[in-house]
């Protein structure tokens, strides 16, 4: 789903493209945009790895759906829909015909 002006907080988006990670389906990849966040939380994110500019790949989800596991840098880190949903990221196409 992508926001058109608002996202569904209400803010103002700066780019119209810009999917929350929360929304982008298992097997997908894309490159981290922003996190708008607290800034406590955005600094732990960081040190996770979650940072502009990154590649994360969407991994698996929870059988209720909560949380999901994803891919960056290496290391497999999970987080529930309520933070995922404040990190933005443009996807990356990639290659059909091809398995993971």
């Amino acid at each position: 789903m992508q926001y058109s002006k608002e996202d569904q907080l209400g803010r103002i988006c700066d780019a119209v493209n810009d999917l929350a990670l929360s929304d982008a389906k298992v097997g997908s990849i894309g490159v981290v945009e922003r996190v708008d966040l607290p800034d406590d939380i955005s600094h732990y994110l960081a040190h996770l790895g979650f940072l502009p500019g990154t590649t994360v790949e969407i991994l698996r989800r929870a059988p209720a759906g909560d949380p999901r596991v994803y891919r960056i840098d290496g290391v497999e880190v999970g987080l529930r829909n309520e933070t995922a949903r404040h990190i933005y990221l443009s996807l990356t196409p990639t290659p059909t015909g091809t398995s993971r």
